[in-house]
């Protein structure tokens, strides 16, 4: 009976520790912890754990130490290099080649004998601009979740 309780409590832990952060707790495995006293403490014990490693370390380094502030400038020319601003220019450009196309479709006068090549050309167009937002905001991810984390906007 104690090896199939470790089991149980094993399967359970690994799917607790599987979680992300805020996911809701499986109701499998919130049974299991009201059920189980040795697997609450565990938790408890792993969220104190997490709490003291979140906190800052509280070791006094002098900032006039020459190592470190040459560390510090290569940090920040580091992050100057690597600063991908978004690119608006190539999107508007694609953007309004996306528009242009489709007002040269609409007053061509060879779609308004067949209504069915006009419905598909629509169609097609509307694919390709849902494409085409998925691809701006799938390359600026970034920048997008950095915007909904701070709630102001990321320079």
């Amino acid at each position: 009976m104690k090896k199939i309780d470790s089991e149980k409590c094993n399967k359970n832990m690994d799917i607790y520790l599987s979680l992300d952060k805020g996911q809701h707790v499986p109701l499998k495995v919130t049974l299991h912890l009201l059920a189980c006293k040795k697997c609450r403490s565990q938790i408890k014990t792993l969220k104190k754990v997490e709490k003291i490693v979140k906190e800052p370390l509280e070791v006094s380094v002098p900032l006039d130490d020459d190592s470190i502030l040459a560390v510090m400038q290569k940090v920040n020319q580091a992050n100057v290099k690597h600063a991908n601003p978004i690119s608006i220019s190539k999107w508007i450009i694609g953007g309004v080649a996306m528009i242009l196309f489709m007002l040269t479709f609409r007053f061509n006068s060879y779609h308004k004998s067949n209504s069915m090549l006009e419905i598909s050309f629509y169609l097609v167009f509307a694919l390709a601009v849902t494409v085409y937002c998925l691809m701006f905001v799938g390359t600026n991810m970034d920048f997008f979740v950095k915007m909904i984390n701070t709630g102001k906007r990321v320079e």
